[in-house]
């Protein structure tokens, strides 16, 4: 019965720790010297419920690459998270934006450590809606986790959905569904584009 329950207990903490592993961007690469700075807050759907929040900055590398930072906390006390987007495929005509994105983490919950490789494909295509632009995507982050004494990979499909509704800002919402040792959630999230020499300013996307 002891072992039956510490197995229980390990999944629950486990699943609980990658509930904030969301992508929370779309397979578009930004303009050249333009760099993103948003927040994003986050519900649990499962295994109890519970929130939590980031804040993220993305920066364009070269041509098909961009980088981001992201650190957050709530129901999970701390994480931060490093990450890298390339896109060999741009959103051209009739085919969808195709990229990979790779990241490095480290998240600490109460006593227990993690760190965690990540790599996603995702990919998305530019649309017009009647009221604004939309830009839908789908991603499949695939994760290994590493903690002391277990490792194991966690995966989740990613919906998302981003809009301009504003000349100066972006809004995106995002739901999360947990496929093996993961968490389902939903997220929203606000993208506010800086150009290198001029400041906060709208950029094109389409």
């Amino acid at each position: 019965m002891k072992k039956i329950f510490l197995i229980i207990l390990l999944a629950f903490t486990t699943s609980t720790s990658f509930a904030y592993l969301s992508l929370n961007e779309s397979a578009e690469i930004l303009p050249d010297n333009y760099f993103n700075l948003g927040f994003a807050p986050q519900t649990f759907l499962s295994n109890g419920g519970g929130f939590d929040a980031s804040v993220f900055a993305d920066t364009h590398i070269y041509d098909n690459t961009d980088a981001r930072i992201t650190i957050g906390g709530g129901e999970i006390d701390f994480w931060t998270q490093a990450s890298v987007k390339w896109v060999p495929f741009p959103d051209v005509d009739n085919q969808p934006a195709m990229g990979l994105r790779g990241a490095i983490g480290y998240s600490r919950d109460e006593d227990q450590n993690y760190m965690h490789l990540q790599i996603s494909p995702i990919l998305s295509k530019k649309s017009l809606t009647s009221m604004h632009d939309m830009l839908p995507y789908v991603g499949l982050p695939i994760t290994y986790v590493m903690e002391k004494g277990n490792n194991y990979v966690a995966t989740q499909v990613s919906l998302g959905a981003i809009w301009f509704p504003w000349n100066v800002a972006q809004v995106g919402a995002e739901f999360n569904l947990n496929l093996k040792n993961s968490i389902s959630s939903a997220s929203v999230f606000m993208n506010f584009p800086f150009e290198g020499a001029t400041g906060y300013k709208k950029y094109q996307h389409v």
